[in-house]
């Protein structure tokens, strides 16, 4: 399994390099047959003032990524995403699939289909690639109640909607076999998402969304065998200097998650806030504070809830010298006023990319 693990890397980081100088563009698509390949890297060192596990005091791999791309015939074209993630504390590596979905190419103006597996659009931080990621991780309102990597099997229809902004609705039905459901279970996920899209000025944007997903739920995640459906709204507010290139640059990003769990509960809630701002050409800062409040259920009674508020704060600090690659400082504050855990660590990410990569969500 070792020797297999190591040649898989040898491809993911010689192979593309070589192939995609010859047959794909910066687009991210091929204009040949041979299909776009990239490779993602991300590396973290973390140092844990309070807790003394190899899981929080470590260098390891966080994660690799080998992204395939290309135009299948005239009506579709496909995207395969394979993964190297570190598990048992970082002891072994395990090999996944993140995506491998067909898109439509020839449906009318405003229509999109996409089949397969791939990252569900909920929200505007579950969608993104671990690599795209503001911060080192998550925060904490998104991953306690939605995961690390929101992907699934299923199917996805797109429609830009007829009004004076740019608006697009997404519904789509998933197999529902990711970490927050349960996968043991024969009922389907099903879920969509509204985006509304302003400019402000020729400068500024602002975006609004939201989104809602059903299915049956994970006991793991929230403590209960039914059928949970997650809502979610988010706001987004996006300034860049349009005097300078690689001047000021500011995003703003709030988003409120709210599961439905039929009543058995005490209504748990999620949220975050952060914001990044470029000061100085390749230089970012970031902060980014939230929390989770997970009633969880504890026993057959309704009274036996254990009400578990987590507040989470983080910092950091960025050069990024291009889209290729990145170095990020980041000191985190973490408060489980259950356990009265208050952890204090600090994480050094070095992130880069090799290869014709597609471009990020906006």
């Amino acid at each position: 399994m070792r020797h297999a693990i190591l040649g898989f890397l040898f491809l993911l980081l010689f192979v593309p390099a070589a192939i995609s100088g010859q047959s794909s563009t910066a687009s991210g698509v091929s204009n040949k047959m041979n299909p776009a390949l990239s490779v993602n890297g991300l590396f973290l060192a973390k140092k844990s003032q309070d807790r003394h596990g190899v899981e929080y005091n470590s260098i390891s791999l966080q994660e690799a990524e080998m992204h395939v791309s290309s135009v299948v015939d005239p009506f579709w074209k496909a995207n395969v995403i394979f993964s190297v993630y570190p598990e048992d504390a970082g002891s072994a590596y395990g090999i996944g699939v993140e995506e491998a979905s067909l898109e439509s190419t020839s449906l009318p103006v405003g229509f999109n289909v996409t089949l397969g597996k791939f990252f569900v659009p909920f929200g505007k931080h579950s969608p993104l690639h671990t690599h795209h990621f503001p911060f080192v991780d998550a925060p904490v309102g998104v991953r306690t109640f939605l995961g690390e990597g929101l992907t699934d099997c299923g199917a996805m229809l797109t429609a830009t909607l007829p009004l004076n902004w740019y608006s697009d609705a997404v519904v789509y039905c998933l197999d529902g076999s990711t970490e927050t459901f349960d996968a043991g279970s024969t009922d389907v996920s099903f879920g969509g998402r509204i985006t509304n899209f302003w400019d402000l000025s020729e400068n500024a944007t602002l975006e609004l969304g939201g989104s809602a997903l059903s299915g049956p739920a994970s006991v793991d995640y929230f403590g209960w065998g039914g059928r949970v459906t997650v809502y979610g709204v988010d706001l987004t507010y996006k300034w860049i200097c349009g005097t300078k290139s690689h001047g000021p640059a500011l995003t703003v990003q709030g988003e409120f998650i709210l599961p439905d769990l039929s009543g058995d509960y005490n209504q748990p809630s999620g949220w975050y806030a952060l914001s990044q701002y470029r000061f100085h050409h390749n230089w970012w800062v970031g902060a980014c504070h939230g929390m989770a409040n997970a009633n969880i259920k504890t026993g057959r009674d309704d009274q036996d809830l254990l009400s578990v508020k987590t507040r989470e704060s983080k910092l950091n600090l960025t050069f990024a010298p291009s889209e290729f690659s990145a170095l990020r400082a980041e000191i985190a504050y973490v408060d489980d006023q259950v356990e009265d855990i208050d952890d204090f660590s600090f994480r050094l990410q070095w992130n880069f990319t090799i290869g014709s990569h597609p471009a990020h969500r906006y």
